[in-house]
């Protein structure tokens, strides 16, 4: 993901302007934000998010640098955003009576969060299902994040499915 802070002119069209570039180079537009309160010389600051295909990617974003600057659109800055990956598991055993949230908090140590977890809750020593949505960052490997999974299982004695 790439983040993208300019200032536009307050005047129509601009923010086509700020587009075209962008699209013309083969970037998907996630998000844009206006920031009309800081307006400043008649200039607004304006977020944009995109990625752009890794194979082009740097000579995409030099001709969309280019191409702005031609449109006199002052750049103010451009970071490259930990984008997360996603991943479905499903744990079984004594999920909740070895402390889910001491699992979920330990992932969340790691940057690897939960975004859904679904289970059917019967009888806390029983042994349960449940199935968790994990999200990690784009520079953890699949294999790193069903090591650091399995770490978890091993010592609480749970069985893990990947997909």
């Amino acid at each position: 993901m790439i983040n993208l802070e300019v200032k536009l002119p307050d005047t129509p069209g601009s923010l086509i302007e700020l587009i075209k570039p962008i699209s013309n180079n083969g970037g998907n537009i996630y998000g844009i934000l206006h920031f009309h309160d800081k307006k400043i010389n008649d200039l607004i600051p304006v977020n944009i998010s995109f990625e752009l295909s890794e194979d082009i990617k740097e000579l995409s974003l030099q001709n969309i640098k280019k191409e702005l600057r031609e449109n006199n659109i002052q750049i103010e800055n451009i970071t490259y955003g930990i984008e997360k990956k996603e991943i479905t598991v499903l744990l079984t055993g004594h999920v909740f009576d070895t402390d889910v949230l001491d699992t979920i908090k330990r992932l969340a140590s790691k940057e690897i969060t939960i975004s859904e977890l679904q289970a059917k809750f019967t009888e806390l020593k029983e042994v349960s299902n449940v199935k968790l949505k994990i999200e990690f960052p784009e520079y953890m490997t699949k294999r790193e994040l069903i090591d650091e999974l399995k770490k978890i299982c091993k010592e609480k004695q749970l069985f893990l499915i990947t997909s």
